[in-house]
């Protein structure tokens, strides 16, 4: 029977501080974790990998505390990525449910079936509704949106908080809501004719 091979993300504490730090912590971690991970290897090497990157992040911070506090950090975070990573897993597969419910639904479809009111909506009225919002900051902050950027990314942009990105998008898509709504409910109706 031949023994397992040791786990390891970082190879060598040889480099920096930060090497070394990580190659002092990761067996901990890999303790930790594992316990968590109930020997699926290539889960807990991305845990591992996943507090170690975001000890790297806060790394100017971290150096600075003793290595009591800095283990007691990594066994947080490690903590936080492992529930982070099942509330991924079950988001993923809540999704994955619907579609297939929607799936079903659709195949489903009687005589009395009626689309939505955003599927008489067209690209030409979203970009003419678009134009319609009430400033300017909600038309860049919408369009930067739609570009696929974060909300921190719309934030360095328009020099805003990620926090007042999300208030004036939420903003944004009422004022879209009221600005849709007439030409798709009139769209529906002559479609009814």
């Amino acid at each position: 029977m031949r023994a397992r091979a040791r786990l390891w993300v970082v190879k060598s504490p040889l480099g920096g501080e930060f090497e070394s730090f990580a190659w002092r912590i990761q067996p901990t971690l890999f303790a930790i974790l594992g316990k968590y991970c109930a020997g699926i290897e290539h889960e807990l090497e991305d845990l591992v990998h996943d507090v170690l990157l975001r000890a790297l992040l806060r790394w100017e911070h971290l150096k600075l505390l003793d290595e009591d506090a800095q283990r007691a950090w990594t066994g947080r975070v490690a903590h936080n990525c492992f529930l982070d990573r099942c509330r991924r897993k079950g988001s993923e597969a809540s999704r994955m449910e619907a579609l297939l419910h929607l799936h079903e639904q659709s195949e489903q479809l009687g005589e009395d079936w009626e689309p939505e009111l955003w599927e008489f909506v067209g690209p030409e009225d979203l970009l003419q509704a678009i134009e319609g919002l009430s400033s300017h900051k909600l038309r860049r902050t919408f369009e930067l949106y739609l570009q696929g950027l974060s909300y921190a990314e719309i934030g360095r942009d328009t020099g805003d908080k990620s926090g007042t990105v999300g208030a004036r998008l939420t903003r944004a898509r009422k004022e879209l809501r009221a600005l849709l709504r007439e030409p798709a409910e009139r769209r529906r109706r002559e479609r009814r004719r």
